[in-house]
This record gives C-alpha cells, sequence and structure tokens, in this order.
C-alpha cells in the first residue's frame, strides 16, 4: 500500500459513507459497510484483511458497549412509560426554566461524563433530553447536541476518561492539576457546543415522534425515584473511578470494583426502574416478555447496537492499514510550537475517529520536544496536555463510534448529524485552543 494510495481510500470511504447516509438514505449499518469496502479496495489493504479487520472492530465494539446499550435502551424504556422520564424533566425544567433546558442537559453532560463514558451516560440521558424536547417544543437537534457535547468536553479533558488519563500519563504532567485546569477549560468548551447547538436547532427542526405521552390521569414517580435508576449507577462508576485512581485495595473497594462496573451499574440502574414501573403498574407482568417495555425495547437497541458496531468497524479497519504510521511520519518533523499537538491530534481524530488515539499520538510525538517547546515545567506539561486534547475534539464524524450512538438514540437524521455534529466539534476545539493559548500566555 503506498501513502497515494491510502490517503485516496479514506477520502473516497468517507466520501461514500456521507454519499450513501445523506443523499441515497441508505441505513447507516450498511454505509458503513460500503465505506470500509470502498476504503480496503482503493487503499490497496484488499478484502481479506479489510474483513478481518472489520469484523474484529464490529465484534470488540459490541462488546464493549453492546450489552450497555441493552440495558440503557430497556431502561430508558421503563423511565418513559412510568413516566419518571417526565418527573426527570419537569425537575430541571423548574431549576432552569423552559428558556434554559439544554443548558441544563450540557450541565448534566459536564459533570455525568467525568466518571462515566460518554456513550453510556447518552445512552442514559437520552431519555430525558427526548422528553424535555417534547415537552418544551425546542428542537431536539439543540437537546441532542447540548447534551453530547456536555459529555465530550469533560470526557476529552478531565480524567479518569482513557484519553487525557493516558496523554497525562505520557507528559508526566500532574493528575490533579490536570483534573482542576481541565475541568475549568471545560467550562466554556461545553458553552461553546450548547451555544451553536441553539443555533443549528432552529435551522435543523424536529421533535422525537417515539416518546410516549403520559396520560393525565396516570400517577408518575416522586423525583427521588424517577433519578435513582440514573444516579445509582452512575455513582457505583464514580466508586469504581476512585479506587482506581487511589489505589485503595480492601473489602469495600472490591465490592465496588464490581458493582461500578458498567454492564453491573446498569443492571442494578435497571432494577431499580422496574421497581419505580411496578410501583406505577404493579400488576404489569408483561412488562418483561417479548411484547412487553423489555421486548420493544431491545428490537431498538438491536438496531443502534449493529449501528454502533459498524462504525466502530470502519474505525478499526482505518486503524488496521498503515494510515496512522502515514500520518505520524507525515507530522514527524512538525515544528510550529504549541500549534503541533493540536494539529496531529486533528489529523488523527478526523481520519481515524479515535479521540484517545489522537490524543496519545500528539502526546507521544511532542514528548521528546517539551524542552524545546518551553513546556517542561509543571504547568506547561498540563497545558501541552490541553493542546493535544483541543486538537482532538474535531472533527467527530462516521467514523466515531460515539457519533451514531448520539444520531441512533436521538432519532435524528445522518443528514441532520452530519451538519451538526462536526461543526460543535469544530467549535469546541477552536475554544480549547483559544483556552490554551490564553493559558500559556497567563501562566507560562
Amino acid at each position: 500500500m503506498n501513502t497515494t494510495q491510502v490517503i485516496l481510500g479514506l477520502i473516497l470511504g468517507i466520501g461514500v459513507l456521507i454519499f450513501l447516509t445523506v443523499k441515497l438514505k441508505v441505513h447507516a449499518f450498511f454505509s458503513l459497510i460500503g465505506a470500509s469496502v470502498t476504503f480496503g479496495l482503493v487503499s490497496g489493504m484488499g478484502m481479506a484483511k479489510m474483513l478481518e479487520a472489520f469484523t474484529s472492530g464490529i465484534g470488540g465494539t459490541i462488546a464493549g458497549i453492546g450489552v450497555v446499550i441493552a440495558l440503557g435502551t430497556v431502561t430508558g424504556a421503563l423511565l418513559e412509560k412510568s413516566g419518571a422520564a417526565e418527573t426527570m424533566a419537569r425537575t430541571i425544567l423548574k431549576i432552569t426554566g423552559e428558556k434554559h433546558a439544554a443548558l441544563g442537559l450540557a450541565i448534566t453532560g459536564y459533570f455525568v461524563s467525568i466518571p462515566v463514558f460518554c456513550d453510556s451516560a447518552y445512552v442514559l440521558l437520552a431519555p430525558i433530553a427526548k422528553r424535555l424536547s417534547r415537552d418544551t417544543k425546542i428542537s431536539m437537534t439543540t437537546m441532542a447536541v447540548s447534551l453530547a457535547m456536555g459529555l465530550h468536553a469533560t470526557h476529552m479533558l478531565v480524567p479518569p476518561t482513557p484519553g487525557p488519563l493516558s496523554v497525562a500519563g505520557i507528559l508526566n504532567a500532574d493528575l490533579g492539576m490536570v483534573i482542576c485546569i481541565g475541568a475549568i477549560v471545560s467550562v466554556p468548551v461545553t458553552l461553546a457546543g450548547y451555544f451553536v447547538a441553539k443555533v443549528l436547532g432552529k435551522k435543523y427542526y424536529y421533535i422525537p415522534k417515539d416518546v410516549q405521552d403520559v396520560p393525565e390521569t396516570q400517577n408518575i414517580p416522586t423525583p427521588l425515584m424517577a433519578f435513582l435508576p440514573i444516579l445509582t449507577p452512575i455513582v457505583l462508576m464514580l466508586g469504581k473511578t476512585i479506587g482506581d485512581m487511589t489505589g485503595i485495595e480492601n473489602g469495600f473497594m472490591s465490592f465496588m470494583n464490581i458493582v461500578g462496573e458498567p454492564v453491573v451499574a446498569l443492571m442494578i440502574g435497571l432494577f431499580i426502574a422496574l421497581i419505580t414501573y411496578f410501583k406505577i403498574f404493579p400488576k404489569d407482568y408483561s412488562v418483561w416478555g417479548f411484547d412487553g417495555a423489555f421486548g420493544e425495547a431491545l428490537k431498538t437497541a438491536g438496531q443502534i447496537v449493529l449501528i454502533v458496531g459498524a462504525g466502530g468497524a470502519f474505525g478499526s479497519v482505518l486503524k488496521a492499514s498503515p494510515l496512522q504510521d502515514i500520518l505520524t511520519n507525515a507530522f514527524s518533523g512538525l515544528e510550529i510550537g504549541i500549534l503541533a499537538p493540536f494539529i496531529i491530534g486533528f489529523i488523527f481524530r478526523t481520519c481515524v475517529g479515535s479521540a484517545t488515539v489522537a490524543m496519545v499520538t500528539a502526546a507521544t510525538m511532542i514528548s521528546p520536544l517539551l524542552d524545546v517547546l518551553g513546556m517542561v515545567t509543571p504547568m506547561g506539561r498540563v497545558i501541552a496536555m490541553l493542546a493535544c486534547a483541543a486538537g482532538g475534539f474535531m472533527v467527530y464524524h462516521g467514523n466515531d463510534d460515539f457519533f451514531w450512538v448520539v444520531t441512533s438514540t436521538s432519532e435524528m437524521e445522518t443528514s441532520t448529524a452530519y451538519k451538526t455534529l462536526p461543526l460543535a466539534s469544530i467549535a469546541q476545539s477552536m475554544v480549547a485552543l483559544v483556552m490554551v493559548f490564553i493559558l500559556k500566555t497567563i501562566l507560562l
């Protein structure tokens, strides 16, 4: 495989993906297969190697998030049918007001994504976003992008998520400083996503259809019972995260390591949601059958899992090619100061689709140059880490499985997703870069 073929394959592969999903309205699962085949043939990768990478990628992605999506979707169905989503929406509206409901979602995403992977968090929170959109008549585009970008901000900038945690380790940056500074920088980055969401929501307006109206005669759960199925998994996963970071080993932390696993934590949340459901419908024993809420939700979850899995598989095909090595060689001699990690992160995120790969690659390449860049001080290392993350924010599109999680669970047209999510990620990236330069000017 030569460089020209690989780059051409990448361009044509992404072009085919956009053409099939946006223009021809082909189902995303088959469009992603088409993009992978195009890249495999044009790049010279060959069908055998492409298929091996695709099947391995889809298996790995589904193994990692498939059960999470299934559990989250069933929990969401129970929250909707019991009226818990309605209660949560009303509670958020009381705090934020109808006008700022989307901002409330962005702030929720900001906090939730610190201990919880943004994929899992979005699946959990999507029913609230849909209910808020339906109740307020604010575009679901605004709600979905606000929530996604709130989750995206801290996922990229605040450990213990793998990207910032790995980069902090590579650059030998103080973890406490990274968490504090990253949390501060995440605030304007979250707001950037929110403001873009407001503008784009007016242009690409839609209200979700798959939201069950709660009859006026039906009792609905209390705020405590409504929020418990979501808060409990978050607290359990946070407990495991704290244990992993502190290295404490005792009986309690061993217990937390088990119940804090996403699948176990979400199963506990589902069980609490089921208890809440039975408080409203005490005699509906069909709920867990094929024709009940469980069965209906799993039909939806199966489609989402396949789309997300195919998105991960496309990313896996790209990673299995020499693309990463080609990009690494192309940017290894880059000497443009603090813009170097930003540009490297941007190129890798756009081409490969993995934020973690983008950030880690940028950090690995600039690590030997910290002295030359004047970033060898403790604060300099933190700012270098932020520069890697700023580049890794964009461009977020169809080779990233989180793109398909957001699109599928929000009832968003793929064409709308392509016109909104990448733009929001670019805005976040630019704001993060500006913050890097401000911090560098003030603190170094």
